[in-house]
């Protein structure tokens, strides 16, 4: 009896996605359009589209012989690719963009603002802020693509055709 090893094809996809939301968030940010509350969303649709498209090709790769544990399998290792990507992109964009943390900080300001704090709770969230925001930002966008990547890889699964796994084959000689 032989074990058949899955053929995989989430590196590549990974990859295309990691590149589709990162020309997108460049491309909202130098349209002045990356603070507004629906472009924190625009990057999940193409995020999506791809987890979808993974799903696809695993399937197809493996001549549908699989699971839909094996192809939420793939679609959650290509969430973790694109997660580290993103998390190492969110460090380099604050050097070539500096400006986007004082942006980020102005943001946080208001909202604080807007929700009663006193000058003094302000000023000190903004310190911890300021102090810890490189790490803010890689926690938050290892978080928010693992997360969003869990629900898109259990739809990518439920879209995928599965015939469930290869029945053994036996090496006659």
């Amino acid at each position: 009896m032989s074990l058949m090893v899955k053929k995989q094809t989430h590196v590549p996809y990974a990859i295309v996605a990691a590149l589709i939301i990162i020309v997108l968030g460049v491309a909202l940010y130098l349209a002045g359009l990356a603070f507004e509350d629906w472009a924190q969303y625009a990057e999940l649709v193409p995020y999506l589209i791809i987890i979808i498209l993974n799903a696809i090709a695993y399937s197809k790769a493996n001549e549908g012989y699989v699971t839909f544990g094996n192809v939420f399998g793939s679609g959650f290792k290509l969430s973790l690719i694109v997660a580290v990507i993103m998390a190492a992109w969110g460090v380099v964009s604050l050097m070539i963009f500096p400006e986007m943390k004082e942006k980020s900080m102005e943001m946080a300001e208001q909202k604080l603002m807007d929700r009663g704090y006193s000058e003094e709770q302000i000023e000190a969230n903004l310190e911890m802020t300021r102090k810890y925001f490189g790490l803010f930002v890689v926690i938050a966008l290892l978080f928010m693509h693992i997360f969003w990547g869990a629900i898109f890889s259990l739809i990518g699964a439920a879209v995928a055709k599965k015939k469930g796994e290869r029945p053994p084959q036996f090496d006659l000689q």
